[in-house]
């Protein structure tokens, strides 16, 4: 006889592709290991492909077979949401965990929401909440949301703070958990001689969606004043490309950045990482970045601009240098980690800091907060 069903997790799960989707299987994972019958629910259609700024909205990796997925969930169509709801009422799980990085995902989650039984608890897992690209009608979603939900969890301080602002309902957040399943962190030089590298160069990384939001036309031009440095820039652009090749070109930059427009795996993203001197997020507005954790993973040094949700972290554990989201403040931060002892000390105060933002205590303590009545 099948254990009873202690949760559901709605969102992005393998086969799509990304951060989001990846924390969810990782979620799950973290969840079975304290004795929870989990399973994840994801899209059957997310984005319509005229929205979807990136190439494919899906990966070619296996999926682990530990986690059972299921897709199930059309985001547009609404006459789905209630089949949805009714399907879960059946299963009759303790928890519906909504997954929620964008304001277009109200109207599906809140269809959904508002046809469970009200035994069933409906918890919000939230990436962002205010969005980096603001538009007029975010908080009117988001209050729709809000109206449904019982409680909210997030990724990071800051975005708990955005929250409370707009809710009187429980709210709680940590830092973005560090991945437990990467690859281990690999020789430097052996990692630069795979990727095609000088060997001897000092290789600065951005890593990630390319959006406007993230500053990476700030990291570009402070490379025109760093002589010494060269840039890796590792990640699809959702954005007009040439916006950055023609910096690239205007500031004569060609030989020093490596533009690798495209989205990774996770192996070659083993490599990027093992090969930089530092990761750099030059973010103009942020909340939380799986970015960051993977730096830890691998003890790379941070260069973060100063956003409570990914600057907290790397304040309190002295694992890299904090600035202000310029140009002249992003380069003088670069010049500031030239120190060899510098870097060794963010190193080891990275390694010393891992365990505190593992998947292992998020979920205790997640699982904590979602039982309080």
């Amino acid at each position: 006889m099948a254990s009873p069903l202690d949760l559901v997790l709605l969102g992005p799960a393998p086969p799509y592709r990304g951060g989001i989707a990846d924390t969810q299987v990782h979620f799950a994972k973290a969840l079975q290991k304290q004795k929870k019958n989990v399973e994840l629910w994801t899209f059957t259609t997310l984005y319509p492909s005229l929205l979807f700024p990136g190439k494919t909205q899906f990966s070619t990796e296996i999926i682990e077979p530990s986690v059972h997925i299921h897709r199930k969930i059309h985001a547009f169509f609404p006459l789905h949401w209630k089949n949805i709801a009714q399907e879960l009422n059946e299963m009759s799980p303790k928890i519906v965990v909504f997954r929620y990085w964008t304001p277009y995902l109200a109207l599906c989650w809140s269809g959904i929401a508002k046809h469970l039984d009200p035994k069933i608890k409906r918890i919000a897992l939230v990436d962002n909440w205010l969005p980096h690209e603001a538009k007029p009608w975010d908080n009117w979603f988001n209050r729709k949301l809000s109206k449904r939900m019982d409680a909210f969890s997030c990724l990071s301080e800051a975005v708990k703070k955005e929250i409370e602002t707009h809710t009187e309902k429980p709210v709680w957040g940590k830092m973005h958990p560090i991945s437990q399943n990467l690859p281990p962190k690999i020789d430097q030089v052996k990692a630069r001689k795979t990727l095609g590298l000088n060997t001897d160069d000092d290789y600065l990384l951005f890593f990630g969606l390319i959006r406007p939001y993230k500053g990476l036309d700030l990291l570009i031009e402070a490379l025109a004043s760093l002589s010494n440095k060269k840039l890796l820039i590792v990640g699809e652009c959702y954005e007009n490309t040439k916006k950055y090749t023609r910096l690239i070109q205007r500031l004569k930059l060609e030989e020093r950045v490596i533009f690798e427009n495209r989205f990774v795996n996770v192996n070659e993203a083993t490599q990027y990482f093992s090969a930089a001197t530092a990761v750099v997020l030059p973010y103009k507005s942020a909340t939380q970045s799986g970015v960051l954790s993977m730096a830890y993973h691998y003890t790379v040094p941070l260069i973060v601009t100063n956003h409570p949700g990914i600057s907290q972290p790397v304040k309190n554990d002295e694992t890299g240098i904090v600035c202000a989201p310029s140009t002249s403040a992003v380069a003088e931060a670069i010049k500031k980690l030239d120190s060899s002892q510098e870097i060794e000390k963010f190193k080891k105060n990275m390694e010393d800091s891992k365990n505190n933002y593992c998947w292992e205590n998020y979920t205790k303590e997640w699982i904590a907060f979602a039982s309080k009545e």
